[in-house]
């Protein structure tokens, strides 16, 4: 049957069939008296297309305003920090008057 023209349904037929069978295109087609090359070229020609998908466009970001507000008393870190005995610490800010600080380092001495 070499030199046949055949319907598409026909070789769709044919390129399930070849599927099915299991066997080597070359063994399917010459049971079936194609030839391998037709056989390949239908394959690709019914064979379903590949799905490009549309590239999702990324959300465009967005800015949130914000507010800079100075620290609040108490809440800024301490710029030096004391670990006496026992675990306690000792956090002086750079608000701490050197009176203050006299005064607590005094009480610390007496309890020692």
């Amino acid at each position: 049957m070499w030199g046949v023209r055949r319907s598409r349904q026909e070789w769709e037929r044919l390129v399930r069939g070849w599927e099915r069978s299991g066997l080597s295109q070359q063994a399917y087609c010459e049971r079936r008296g194609i030839s391998v090359a037709s056989l390949q070229r239908w394959r690709r020609l019914l064979a379903p297309e590949p799905r490009t998908e549309s590239p999702v466009a990324a959300p465009v970001p967005e800015f949130v305003p914000v507010t800079l507000v100075d620290d609040a008393p108490g809440t800024r870190a301490a710029d030096l920090t004391l670990v006496l005995a026992g675990g306690l610490r000792l956090e002086i800010g750079p608000g701490c008057s050197a009176e203050t600080l006299q005064r607590v380092l005094g009480v610390l001495r007496e309890r020692a």
